[in-house]
């Protein structure tokens, strides 16, 4: 819900740059998502929605009780799929001005599809940095990685702290990718729900004088028990406000992050959905200032 939220309120707002174009993979039949589209649709954003989405059984239920908007004559609508067993040619029908996108994670089904009509029509196809892949899709390739480093519990980042995140490179493409992608600080291991950890991690995407993207990871201490999210909230915060003090200034100083620091000042804990909200509008909109400035 509140990577929906993120992305409506900076539509809304006008800071969704339309050099990004977010993949939306539905999990559940919700206002939020339904309100997120049609705000895409008022804003004249581009994005895209998975016709067959893989994690969840949005994809199963054929009357939606909040129905998407009819997208298909859109031009800055993006038909998208991802390449899985119930893959159908029909999910990537599209409009003259339309361009479409393929999600494929595994290089098997890839090859069993290389010679088809599916790859000769589809415009972009997405895979992560496997070279053999990129061998079979040639000049229609993007890449789809997730710099994020996954752990099993939220403390370990605090061994992490600070590390790169970028292997896109968004200022130079190589290797002759065309286009980049990732799953942003929420990483592409997807959980039904959420479970309760003993430790709070906030996670700030920021920009190095070398142009590379790097995360930093700010981590509660009072972890022994599950207890007390107001006061763990706090003292990551308190880390996050000191380290950004010193190092986070111009492109980096997103009106998001700002928004973040300043409930220290405040003394007021938003909630975690909150938190998450504004985090990644922080990438989003940091985003969208890099893409303007090459």
């Amino acid at each position: 819900m509140y990577d929906l939220l993120a992305l409506k309120e900076l539509s809304e707002q006008g800071q969704l740059s339309h050099d990004i174009i977010p993949i939306i993979e539905p999990v559940r039949d919700s206002k939020e998502l339904q309100q997120t589209v049609m705000t895409f649709i008022e804003q004249r954003q581009p994005f895209s929605v998975i016709a067959n989405p893989q994690v969840s059984v949005y994809g199963l239920n054929g009357t939606k009780i909040y129905p998407l908007p009819d997208v298909d004559k859109l031009n800055y609508f993006v038909p998208s799929a991802i390449l899985a067993a119930d893959f159908s040619s029909d999910f990537l029908k599209k409009q003259k001005k339309q361009e479409s996108l393929l999600v494929v994670q595994n290089y098997q089904l890839l090859k069993a599809y290389q010679n088809t009509k599916v790859l000769q029509n589809v415009d972009k196809v997405l895979i992560p940095e496997v070279a053999r892949m990129h061998r079979l899709v040639k000049d229609k390739v993007g890449l789809l990685c997730d710099p994020l480093t996954f752990v099993r519990h939220v403390e370990d980042y605090a061994d992490l702290k600070d590390e790169f995140f970028e292997p896109a490179n968004w200022y130079r493409q190589v290797d002759n990718y065309d286009g980049f992608g990732d799953y942003s600080m929420v990483g592409h291991v997807y959980f039904d729900k959420g479970m309760p950890a003993r430790a709070i991690a906030l996670h700030l995407i920021y920009v190095t004088a070398d142009g590379s993207l790097r995360i930093h990871h700010f981590v509660s201490d009072s972890n022994e028990k599950m207890s007390g999210q107001r006061e763990k909230f706090f003292e990551a915060l308190y880390k996050m406000n000191n380290w950004c003090d010193k190092n986070i200034h111009g492109l980096n100083l997103t009106p998001a992050l700002k928004q973040l620091l300043e409930y220290g000042q405040q003394n007021k804990f938003p909630g975690l959905g909150v938190v998450k909200k504004l985090s990644l509008m922080h990438h989003f909109q940091l985003m969208g200032r890099l893409l303007e400035s090459i």
